[in-house]
């Protein structure tokens, strides 16, 4: 037997370690899972947004994902995507929009209350009502002399009326 036979391995495909990725090099089901997590950030759980994407359901699978120690790129691409999000928020006619989609909802639920609510606060956003609050301060420097006068008098009175707080009788002292 020759020593010059070859051994041959099966072709291994050389995967990139997951911090080295980039948000491109996303998955589509991690991609899907990214988005949907996003668009309704706050309605729903990562479990749900997990699971809307096609995932199989487990119950680790989400935080998973959501690890920046085991997924950077998919919490990269979470994070540019609200970061996007975020900037559409920053609009005053969306903001107004809101407003009046949620009086509408509430109208259509009866809620009158909530319905009126929204309407208040959608005039606040347009800058309908304006919260003013004005602060007055009565010191001496801003007291004409003829209200000083009076405002003596009024105090003088006062202590007039309880001037027998103390009765005493004065009387010196011998050396």
């Amino acid at each position: 037997m020759s020593s010059t036979a070859l051994m041959v391995l099966p072709h291994k495909v050389l995967k990139k370690k997951n911090s080295l990725k980039s948000s491109d090099e996303l998955t589509a089901k991690q991609r899907l899972f990214a988005e949907i997590l996003v668009a309704n950030w706050g309605k729903i759980t990562k479990q749900d947004a997990y699971e809307q994407a096609g995932f199989k359901v487990t119950t680790a699978g989400p935080s998973k994902l959501t690890n920046p120690n085991l997924n950077p790129h998919v919490c990269r691409y979470i994070e540019k995507l609200r970061t996007r999000e975020l900037n559409n928020y920053t609009d005053k006619l969306r903001h107004v929009k809101t407003y009046d989609y949620l009086q509408e909802k509430a109208i259509q639920k009866g809620q009158i209350g909530h319905a009126i609510n929204a309407e208040f606060r959608k005039g606040q956003a347009m800058g309908f009502y304006i919260d003013r609050k004005e602060i007055k301060t009565s010191s001496l420097e801003g007291m004409t002399r003829d209200d000083l006068e009076k405002r003596l008098a009024e105090l003088e009175s006062k202590i007039s009326a309880n001037a027998p707080i103390i009765e005493a009788t004065i009387i010196e002292a011998q050396d």
